[in-house]
């Protein structure tokens, strides 16, 4: 089974991601022309990206690990995946200057979804997770 420690991780990786989010919202220009690496904070921008992959990638192995767990960690893990998807749709769809504002609210609504998904296991101690 996941031990509690990575749901943890898993929580704290999405809220810093959540942060480098706004910090790209702040920092790159929404007005900006169509283009997948904007030249203005190239820097925020990656880190957002690549942390978004490697939150991809985590959930997709937690998911795999928990398949045959207790139904509330199931749960939790095929949300966070969710959520997660949802806000890497919601980051290629605001490449386009006409979807940036859906794909913003997608971003954001993933994140909500991951982020509480991940609380889920955590939320109830009969449930096994360590």
């Amino acid at each position: 089974m996941v031990a509690r420690w990575v749901w943890f991780v898993m929580m704290i990786g999405v809220g810093i991601e959540f942060a480098l989010g706004v910090a790209c919202l702040i920092l790159i220009p929404i007005g900006r022309p169509d283009q997948w690496l904007p030249p203005q904070s190239k820097g925020v921008y990656v880190a957002h990206a690549a942390l978004g992959g490697l939150l991809g990638m985590g959930a997709l192995a937690i998911l795999l690990r928990v398949l045959d767990g207790p139904r509330l960690v199931r749960l939790g893990a095929r949300f966070g995946l969710v959520g997660l998807t949802l806000g890497a749709g919601g980051g290629a769809l605001s490449v386009a200057h006409s979807w940036r504002l859906p794909g913003l609210g997608l971003m954001f609504a993933g994140a909500l979804l991951a982020f509480f998904a991940y609380v889920i296991p955590l939320a109830d101690d009969s449930v096994s997770v360590s």
